[in-house]
């Protein structure tokens, strides 16, 4: 039986064609400006690097689907500014593909950069502010330029610092005489954490005589005697969930015994 390595026809219909080699078998390969236009077209176009096929109106992309297998970081922290980076690895990546995040209620928010570092890891960049608290967990989703799609569920939750509600500056003024509870600290947290309080700088308030409560932020305490109207300045860091948020405060101690007599 004759076999031949290649043979060529201008023009010839082959029905039902099977190829029963091993290697492969060669399709019209050129640049996207040398696409045809018949119906069932299938090609190597060599410009995209891509198969492709018609239904004789336009082109689709034959590709793998993208696929997610990790990222990080995965938590975010949508009040403290600028721009998260997130480092995407899956498989199946490249040019023209677009990282997007999508919340628990279906809504999407796109990465304003997505650079492939390689065919296995992409980098996303996407302000810190478009997360939202309430729609977490977020999907970590990879779209290529055909449409295909690739995703990992609940990768992203939302962790924002505690909220101060106390403002900063002065809470006000206590008699040296003055015994029990004074002030209190109040700091909220979004996600409904426990908020701790402590002193971070400025003046000890042990050593003027008051007490912080951790736990309540609660400002008590017998203040020591003082000679004259005396303002002590001191900072308190509220802590929920491992975010932190710092505020400066201070707290006049007045001697009565300079307004006696008094008119």
């Amino acid at each position: 039986m004759a076999t031949y390595d290649s043979i060529k026809y201008k023009s010839t219909t082959i029905e039902n064609l099977n190829d029963t080699g091993t290697t492969g078998s060669k399709v019209a390969v050129g640049t996207t400006g040398q696409r045809g236009s018949t119906t069932g077209q299938f090609r190597y176009n060599s410009t995209t690097g891509k198969f492709e096929g018609t239904d004789g109106t336009s082109f689709s992309i034959i590709e793998p689907a993208p696929t997610v297998t990790s990222v990080s970081p995965t938590v975010v922290d949508s009040g403290a500014g600028g721009n998260e980076s997130f480092t995407i690895t899956g498989t199946n990546y490249s040019s023209g593909d677009t990282a997007s995040f999508v919340a628990d209620d279906a809504s999407t928010i796109t990465a304003s950069s997505t650079t492939i570092d390689s065919g296995t890891q992409i980098t996303a960049v996407i302000a810190k502010s478009s997360f939202d608290n309430d729609k977490e967990p977020y999907d970590v989703k990879i779209t290529k330029s055909s449409g295909t799609t690739g995703s990992l569920e609940n990768q992203i939750n939302v962790d924002s610092a505690p909220t101060w509600t106390t403002t900063a500056g002065s809470l006000g003024s206590v008699a040296e005489t003055a015994t029990g509870d004074h002030f209190t600290l109040v700091a909220a947290d979004a996600e409904g954490d426990t908020v701790a309080y402590t002193e971070t700088g400025g003046t000890s308030l042990a050593d003027a005589g008051f007490t912080l409560n951790s736990s309540t932020g609660v400002i008590s305490g017998d203040p020591d005697d003082v000679s004259g109207d005396t303002t002590i300045s001191f900072d308190v860091r509220a802590t929920a969930g491992g975010k932190t948020a710092d505020r400066s405060f201070s707290i006049t101690v007045v001697d009565p015994t300079l307004y006696i007599g008094a008119s």
